[in-house]
């Protein structure tokens, strides 16, 4: 701050008059202008009015003092600031030391730890090897008697399984066959050779004394199977010739029982047991009245049953077509060979869906029902011949 001599209208003169004392701008005499300190404010450019501005003692001496108070605490302040930096400044030193001497030692014990983990390892496995060994040499010998028994009861498991595999297929084709023997009378003779042929083989081979259906147990030195006394080698081997000797024995039958079949597959497939149409019988084989009228009586080489005009004709059993075409009376006719000297003849059809060397399975359609030829409504005529002998059909017809 710095007072400058003004001219009376407040401007500041040409030439720049000395600077006198502030003591002249002061009345020391004036007891009212020691209370005060005078400011003046002047401007930087000129033109400026000058101002002065008084400001009391005690208020300047006042806020002096505030202000060097207020310095000191702010200085006070950033001292501790600065305290307490470098005092976490050297905190966080000193845990990072701690903390990578921790990983150190972290390290350092898992490294301890992995080599005891080894250590153990290496003496586990000595000795085990040790006692392994030891073992190995004092039971040797009953090691290899266990093997050699239990490679036994395998096969015996195996054989017992065979056999029981065996003995259902020949129970079950045996049973089916006695079902067809019911209704197909040429099976049940070659049937009943198969069974007498049965029993001879039978009688030829009986059957071990060992009784093949009881379970065995065993238990082989320190092993046991099913908890029962002990079976020697001898024992087990005995029980396994009883069942490879059975096993032979089913062999024999259910060879038996293929070549009979083979003899039995032609009246299987080809036997006329099926109904053509699967309706009631309007009239049957034998005489009977004439149905066209005029009175008399004929005989009926067959059966007619009746069903609405393109009805579905089957052939009641497989075989080979013999004749399609017409014949008088009998209109649109079917004939089919079986085998055995056995025909069956379809008559009256309205439309023949086969021809002459084709070969049909039983079921198999032929045909449709019809009026053609000696009718009075639509029906199928149908025949079973043995030897060009008409028969009656009921006797076959037992499958619809």
């Amino acid at each position: 701050m710095f007072f400058k001599s003004f001219l009376k209208d407040g401007t500041l003169p040409k030439s720049r008059p000395a600077v006198k004392k502030v003591s002249e701008f002061i009345n020391n005499k004036s007891h009212k202008q020691k209370k005060y300190i005078s400011l003046m404010l002047v401007p930087s450019y000129s033109g400026g009015k000058t101002r002065s501005l008084r400001i009391p003692r005690g208020v300047f001496h006042g806020v002096l003092a505030c202000m060097l108070v207020i310095s000191a605490v702010v200085a006070g302040f950033y001292l501790r600031s600065n305290y307490h930096m470098r005092a976490a400044h050297d905190s966080r030193v000193e845990r990072d030391e701690l903390a990578e001497n921790f990983a150190e030692f972290q390290n350092e014990a898992e490294n301890i730890q992995s080599d005891l983990i080894d250590a153990v390892i290496q003496v586990y496995e000595r000795y085990s090897e040790v006692q392994q060994s030891t073992q190995n040499r004092i039971d040797s010998q009953r090691v290899e008697h266990q093997s050699a028994l239990e490679i036994l009861w395998e096969q015996f498991e195996e054989f017992e399984e065979m056999l029981r595999e065996l003995e259902e297929a020949q129970r079950a084709a045996i049973e089916g066959l006695r079902h067809r023997a019911e209704i197909i009378p040429p099976i049940a003779d070659i049937l009943n050779q198969m069974e007498e042929s049965r029993e001879a083989i039978v009688a030829a081979a009986p059957l071990p004394a060992t009784p093949l259906a009881q379970p065995v147990a065993a238990s082989v030195g320190f092993m046991s199977f099913g908890g029962q006394p002990q079976l020697t080698e001898e024992e087990l081997q005995a029980r396994i010739d009883g069942l490879m000797h059975e096993i032979n024995l089913q062999g024999l039958l259910l060879s038996n029982l293929s070549s009979y079949r083979q003899r039995m597959d032609g009246y299987l497939r080809n036997y006329p047991t099926l109904w053509p149409v699967a309706r009631e019988i309007s009239s049957g084989f034998g005489w009977r009245r004439n149905p066209m009228g005029g009175g008399g009586s004929e005989h009926h080489n067959g059966v007619d049953i009746p069903a609405p005009r393109g009805t579905a004709i089957m052939a009641a059993g497989g075989g080979t077509v013999t004749f399609v075409g017409w014949r008088n009376g009998y209109g649109n006719t079917i004939v089919i060979n079986h085998g055995g000297g056995i025909t069956t003849k379809y008559a009256h059809n309205s439309y023949n869906r086969v021809a002459v060397g084709q070969v049909v399975e039983r079921g198999h359609i032929i045909g449709d029902v019809g009026t053609t030829g000696r009718t009075t409504g639509p029906h199928v005529h149908f025949e079973v011949l043995i030897n060009d002998v008409p028969v009656d059909p009921i006797a076959f017809m037992h499958e619809r």
